[in-house]
């Protein structure tokens, strides 16, 4: 009895599996595809590529055969379903007898920013044909159309070579696919100027220091504020290399020079580029590598003097005694007294220590580059002295920290003009002199790499006036340097 009931059931499993089998399409495939796969009945139709959908036809078309004119673009089956092969653009064309009906497919990525132009920032004067880039998708078979504000950009994406710098918008396009871009535009010297801060500004705050870890970021001036790193550059269409080497977003620069190279599509253009210490670190570290002839001189003079007036075993009071004492004996002021015919040298701290003369603030320069060098904090003073009633002049002097106080110090007048009688009647007060009037003190290194090469190390970008004064006043054309003349 078991045994026939086993039977039995094992005659009704296969007699439902035949039934199954029976009720089932042959193209069982294809059913469930058909609910998956969408339809579309338009004439133009955009898809994303790697994606398909089925072609709804008009009322009348029977047997319909179907026809691609790309299928490296867009493939299309018997049943009219369309598979995006490749970006690009394919006609898929359906007949029926007498009938026939087009269909313009576009082949887009998935994400606009998946793809990109083969430069979105290029460098001027350079020429180019601009084409459509992607890490995931063949652009092969792309024929973009361009509509830009640059007249040197033909609309099929030519480019004769930019003439100005700037950025303007470029919009591309496919079938029905488009894409708007800012194309930057950079002259060499720009992009230079931004990477060592001398193009828009000379203060320290701007530029870049050897030493110190400097993000790299180029075009401030180009899209709207925005500053572009190295690596984002390069994405962009250029490449950046410093040495010979792929420039990193953030550089730690040796003094000295250096090779700044930009590559863009097939032009290469170098620059030769000096990068020093900041003032404040040239003179700590006393290495003045990178800064010009002139002003590395005058660098190495102050160091030279340190070198030999300052031993180790030195206290700061000993220190500044000895900074002091050797400008008082080693130098006068500049003519007698003349200072309205005075070099402009004689208004750098080159006057003292190079010509052995200069006027006051060339002595207060000198101390504040030697004290400052010789590890003793300093200040740059500025103001008034009085040398005689109803008489009074701008006057530079200094001022020391020793032990946590503060002390005035006055080279100039501790050297009286002509030389001989050199004394201390300015030597360390706490309290200002009654002749002496106080207008600014500041760390002199804080004025910036450009005002120390102009004015505080050669007195060389000092104009002659014929003022009240004499001397020289600062370029004021140029809207920088020292804000007044110190004699």
């Amino acid at each position: 009895m078991k045994r026939k009931q086993k039977i039995l059931r094992k005659l009704a499993l296969l007699l439902c599996m035949a039934m199954l089998f029976a009720i089932t399409p042959a193209d069982a495939s294809y059913a469930v595809y058909a609910k998956t796969v969408s339809t579309f009945s338009s004439t133009t139709k955009a898809l994303v590529c790697g994606t398909q959908a089925k072609i709804k036809l008009p009322s009348g078309y029977k047997r319909s055969q179907f026809t691609s004119s790309n299928k490296k673009v867009a493939t299309v089956t018997s049943k009219g379903v369309v598979k995006a092969v490749r970006l690009g653009v394919a006609k898929i064309t359906a007949k029926s007898g007498n009938r026939k009906k087009t269909y313009t497919i576009t082949v887009k990525p998935k994400k606009a920013s998946e793809v990109w132009l083969n430069q979105e920032a290029l460098l001027t004067n350079q020429k180019l044909q601009f084409k459509l880039e992607s890490d995931q998708y063949d652009t092969s078979q792309v024929n973009l159309r361009f509509e830009s504000g640059f007249s040197e950009i033909s609309s099929t994406g030519k480019c004769k070579g930019v003439r100005y710098s700037g950025w303007g918008s470029l919009r591309y396009a496919y079938g029905s696919f488009s894409k708007s871009v800012k194309l930057a535009v950079y002259t060499p010297d720009e992009i230079v100027d931004d990477i060592t801060g001398d193009g828009w500004g000379y203060d320290s705050s701007g530029s870049v220091f050897a030493g110190t870890p400097c993000k790299i970021g180029v075009g401030s001036q180009i899209q709207s504020g925005k500053k572009l790193t190295p690596s984002q550059l390069k994405k962009l269409g250029i490449t950046l290399l410093l040495d010979g080497k792929t420039m990193p977003d953030t550089v730690v620069f040796t003094p000295g020079q250096h090779v700044i190279s930009m590559v863009s599509g097939s032009k290469t253009y170098q620059k030769n580029v000096a990068i020093t210490y900041s003032v404040k670190d040239a003179l700590t570290k006393k290495d003045a590598t990178g800064y010009s002839t002139e002003g590395k001189e005058v660098f190495d003079a102050a160091f030279s003097v340190v070198d030999q007036i300052i031993t180790e075993n030195m206290t700061d009071s000993e220190k500044v005694k000895a900074i002091h004492d050797y400008l008082i004996y080693h130098a006068n002021y500049v003519n007698n007294g003349d200072y309205a015919s005075a070099e402009k040298w004689a208004y750098g701290a080159e006057g003292v220590l190079l010509h052995g003369e200069g006027v006051c603030q060339s002595y207060a320069i000198a101390f504040y580059m030697m004290a400052t060098a010789a590890g003793v904090e300093c200040e740059y003073v500025t103001g008034v002295a009085t040398s005689s009633p109803g008489s009074s002049d701008g006057h530079a002097w200094n001022r020391v920290k020793l032990d946590g106080v503060w002390y005035y110090i006055d080279c100039t007048w501790d050297d009286p003009v002509g030389g001989g009688y050199e004394g201390y009647d300015y030597y360390l007060s706490e309290t200002l002199w009654g002749d002496h009037v106080v207008e600014e003190c500041i760390d002199l290194a804080k004025e910036g790499k450009y005002d120390w090469e102009n004015f505080y190390l050669t007195g060389k970008g000092y104009l002659l006036t014929i003022s009240g004064r004499g001397g020289f006043l600062p370029d004021i054309l140029c809207g920088v340097g020292p804000s007044s003349l110190r004699g």
